[in-house]
Parts: structure tokens; sequence; C-alpha cells
């Protein structure tokens, strides 16, 4: 059994002289001497912008109650306006329900459109559906006595038409790019009349077989064998009643199609091409998936009244049924409609009237079609 003391001595550390350590222990790593901070390399100076080119930043408003009114396409307006929050707000307490409007008026017919506007809103889109229409807009609001209070009108403007233009006067000419500005001139300028353009004079002498040291091509009309050869590969008597450009021409096809497409006649599998002669990027490329939606609307009109009385839709008389209803079935297309419809009692001492509003609007994404109906007249009352 092991006495006190060797229990001690195995529990304490060996005692080891300074010199031996130093003998045996591993060398001590040399520490380098601090770095000097290292700066990183100088990069051209970042280039600043001199004080007199920053003109400040640009203003939520100016304030200066303008409207503009212009034409996207033949469907759309587009109206924006500068109004500052401040003048939005004290219009607002002005009216006697808070509220301030922009009404859209059609020339010589009387407003079609009427939107609430809030001080966020700075510009408004406006399906009108009215192609070559004049129209004006204005912001305002109604005052307690009932009157419009108009804060700004914009200028009158006019929707361009969504048909080929019939001016018919195009002219042609070829300008050769291998001939220099001033040698072309030089050997035209004699023949340039007062007030003609230089490419009206090429154009005219070009016409006119004139002896110019290029190839010009010149365009010509269809020799009546080739029109009856085109209007016989159309097959399309609409084609045959009226003189139609290449655009129309190809609506015609188009529309075509979508009834056969829409009637069942054709296979859904063409819907890939008629895509692509609405929109040139259309198609889809690969293999056709066939898929596709179609849809329409119709408006239904009915009521009733005592059989004996007398009941107008919009100025027409209207055929009741022996218990005094009626109904009338219309298309829905685009556009605004506003129907009126009064009943008269049959001695015409009493009146009862109504003013029926509709709005269509239809925004179509990816190939939607018109779903196929009867023929229908169109709804009375177009805005």
């Amino acid at each position: 059994m092991p006495s006190k003391n060797q229990s001690k001595s195995r529990k304490t550390s060996p005692r080891v002289s300074p010199n031996l350590a130093k003998v045996e222990s591993s060398p001590s790593p040399v520490v380098p001497p601090p770095a000097t901070t290292i700066k990183p390399p100088t990069a051209q100076a970042k280039h600043e912008q001199p004080a007199y080119e920053f003109l400040g930043h640009l203003p939520d408003s100016y304030g200066t109650k303008k409207l503009f009114l212009v034409p996207r396409d033949p469907h759309i307006l587009f109206a924006y306006w500068d109004l500052s929050p401040e003048q939005y707000q004290e219009a607002s307490r002005a009216a006697h329900d808070g509220k301030v409007f922009l009404e859209l008026y059609v020339l010589g017919e009387g407003r079609v459109q009427q939107i609430h506007v809030w001080d966020s809103h700075k510009n408004w889109y406006l399906q009108v559906n009215r192609p070559d229409t004049g129209f004006v807009a204005q912001l305002g609001y109604y005052r307690s006595d009932g009157g419009f209070e108009v804060i700004a009108r914009s200028a009158e403007v006019r929707t361009p038409r969504d048909t080929l233009s019939p001016n018919t006067d195009a002219r042609f000419v070829t300008i050769p790019f291998h001939v220099a500005f001033r040698e072309l001139f030089d050997l035209i300028a004699a023949q340039v009349q007062p007030g003609e353009e230089l490419a009206e004079t090429l154009a005219r002498l070009q016409r006119h077989d004139f002896q110019l040291p290029f190839h010009a091509r010149i365009p010509r009309d269809l020799t009546p064998k080739e029109s009856e050869d085109l209007l016989e590969y159309l097959g399309d008597a609409e084609v045959r009643r009226r003189m139609v450009g290449s655009f129309e021409i190809t609506e015609i096809l188009r529309k075509r199609f979508e009834t056969l497409l829409s009637s069942g006649q054709w296979t859904s599998s063409a819907g890939a091409w008629i895509t692509s002669v609405s929109s040139p990027f259309g198609a889809s490329f690969g293999r056709e998936r066939g898929f596709h939606m179609h849809v329409n609307a119709e408006l239904i009109i009915y009521g009733g009244t005592s059989p004996d009385a007398k009941v107008r839709i919009d100025g027409h008389d209207i055929t009741l049924s022996k218990d005094g209803t009626f109904s009338y079935h219309f298309v829905f297309p685009d556009g605004q409609f506003h129907i009126p419809i009064d009943a008269t009692s049959a001695d015409g001492v009493e009146t009862r009237s109504a003013l029926l509003s509709f709005l269509r609007m239809t925004e179509l994404e990816g190939d939607v079609r018109k779903t196929a109906q009867p023929e229908l007249d169109e709804p009375m009352g177009r805005k």
C-alpha cells in the first residue's frame, strides 16, 4: 500500500529547470513586427456632379390646375392633370358632397363619363370606343346650389379613325444609297419646280421615265387579270363589292375564320393561324396545344305594365304580351348605351319612365374568341 507521501508525489507535477525547458521546447515562432496600415490603391476619384448641374428634386405637383386629354388609340383616351394635394383638399371642402370629379364630354352630345377622383390620382385612362369623335374633359366639383364648379378644362381632342385613310394618293421614290447627296442634287437641280422638295422632284422624274444613272423601281397598279386572280383566290363576295387594301383583306379573312371557328365549321387547330393574323407576336411556336376560350354577351331588357298601356323603348313602340309583359333581346358590343323606357296609360294621363345605362368594356388576353350568337339587333341609345 503506497504511503501518503508517494500519493502526494504522484499528484504533483515534476519540476523542470528553466534551462532544460529552453533546450527541449520547440523554438518560439517569429512574430513579425506590426504591419503598417496599407492604404487601398488610389483609384480614380469618383466623379462628383457639379453643383450647377443639380436643379433640385422634382415636386409632386406644380399646382398649375391644368388638365390634359390625349387619345391613346381610336378607343381609349388618357387624361392627366396637375393639382396639388392642397388644391384638391380645398376643392373637396368646397364641394357639397366632398368629391372631385373628372367628366368627359362628347362634342355636340353631352357628358358620357364621370369618375370620382382622389388626391392620389394624377391620371386616368378612359375607354370610350368612339373612333373619329371629338372629346373634351373637365375637372371640378358640385357646389351646394347644384352647379358644377370647373377647376380645369382640357383642350378639344379627337380620337383617330380605326379605318384606312381615304387619301390614296401615295407617292413612291427610289433614293440610291450609292450616289452622294451632292451628286444626286446636281443631277436633278435643274428639274426642281418652285416649292417642291427634293424627294418630290425625284419621284416625279421617276414616274415620267426621266433618264437617271441608276435603276428606279416604279410601283404600278394590278392589271385587271391580276386583280381577278387575287379575288378568285380570296373567294369573298365582300372583297368583290368593295375596293379594299391589304389591311382590310387581312381583317376580312380573320373575321371569316373566327366565324368558322365559333360555329364549329373549322377545327381549333386553326386558332394559332388566326392569332398570328391578328397579332404578329400572337402565334406560339412548337406543338399546338389547342387551348382557347370564347366569350360573348347579350342584353335582355324585360318588364311589364298594364296590358292596354303604350310602351316605348328609345322612342320605338313595343308590342306587349297579353299580360302586359315585354322583353327585348339585343347583342351587347363594347360601348356605352343609355336606353330610355316609357310607359303611358291607355288614357294618356299617367306616365312612368326609366333610363337604363349600360357600359361594356372588354379586355382580352391570349386566344379569346367571340361565342357565336344568333342574328340580333344592336342595343338602342348608343352614346
